[in-house]
């Protein structure tokens, strides 16, 4: 590990070289992997392009990133600024392997060239993962392998989903809506306590005084909260969304747009509210404070497959999904319906 990152002090070095020159440049590479960039992309996929696609594409951006946040806690390793060797022109407050803007980035999108399968989007994909590693190196925040690790982790999450999304599907499909519902809860639960056993067996071991006082936020177990919140609130969205709001995805571009706009709007105003609200009921760091945002991300994700949608419709921004013989369909539990 020590000559894996020594290697990487020495291509840091002479990337920064660069510096200030290409900080704008790798800065805008770096935001093309942070959650925010994926949260405003991933909701127009799903409200005005392909919703089926859209919530495969959530589920592979929280899929990743449980897989990611667990991995960072197990391994517990610096991130290359932390240690002094080089600048941090970015800050991190978490562990550094696995790069989750190199596996976050590699899975969604890689996975969005794969179900599309046009060529060129192949070669704009693999240029933006490669330059959005290039950035988390530029700016100092990981090590060589820490990105490599990254593509791998998002490489393994394409496949599984490759694999198993089908089976999985099916299955879900011949269940009830309670019982998907129900699954999905169970699922999110399952993280957590992941998560918590996580924190347990770490809390036995301490990171080396030289850079602990970077780390001093890196174990706090919010994020695992966050994620599965957002896991259940897709699953539970999305599946209601199938019986109650089942909309037509395409349409004019003024649709489009208008169904973007005002639901980033409502997005923005609800998420910003919860947050104010629930941090004037607990602080983050607290039991009470984990369970609430449990319960922000999850209505945030569920505004995003449900709620939201529902609104399209009644206001006419986007119609019922029609077959073709014009009669609206209600999908519940139909052995056909597929995800």
């Amino acid at each position: 590990m020590e000559q894996l990152q020594q290697l990487t002090f020495v291509l840091i070095l002479a990337l920064q070289k660069l510096s200030p020159a290409l900080d704008g440049l790798m800065n805008f590479f770096t935001f093309l992997g942070k959650i925010e960039f994926y949260l405003l992309i991933i909701p127009f996929i799903y409200w005005a392009v392909d919703k089926r696609l859209g919530f495969r594409l959530l589920l592979v951006l929280i899929t990743t990133d449980i897989f990611a946040s667990t991995l960072k806690l197990l391994f517990h390793q610096p991130r290359p600024y932390w240690m002094g060797k080089v600048l941090g022109l970015g800050a991190e407050t978490s562990y550094g392997i696995p790069s989750s803007h190199a596996s976050d980035s590699l899975a969604v999108w890689g996975y969005l060239a794969y179900r599309l399968n046009k060529k060129w989007l192949w070669i704009v994909i693999s240029v933006f993962v490669f330059f959005i590693g290039l950035s988390r190196l530029y700016l100092g925040v990981h090590f060589l392998h820490d990105v490599v690790f990254g593509w791998l982790l998002g490489l393994f999450v394409i496949w599984v989903f490759i694999k198993a999304e089908d089976q999985v599907a099916g299955w879900a499909n011949r269940q009830g809506i309670l019982s998907q519902i129900g699954m999905g809860f169970v699922v999110s639960l399952l993280v957590v306590l992941i998560g918590q056993l996580v924190q347990v067996w770490l809390s036995g071991i301490s990171d080396p005084p030289e850079w602990s006082s970077f780390a001093v936020q890196a174990r706090t177990p919010s994020y695992t909260f966050t994620l599965a919140g957002s896991l259940f609130g897709a699953i539970a969205g999305y599946v209601l969304m199938k019986r109650y709001a089942l909309f037509e995805d395409q349409g004019s571009g003024l649709q489009q747009l208008g169904r973007y706009v005002l639901g980033i709007v409502l997005l923005l105003v609800i998420y910003t509210g919860l947050d104010i609200l629930f941090g004037m009921i607990a602080a983050d760091e607290t039991t009470l404070g984990y369970t609430l945002r449990y319960l922000r991300y999850a209505s945030v994700t569920f505004l995003v497959t449900f709620i939201i949608p529902w609104i399209f419709i009644k206001i006419k921004l986007a119609r019922p999904e029609v077959d073709e013989l014009g009669e609206r369909i209600v999908r519940a539990t139909t052995s056909e319906q597929k995800l």
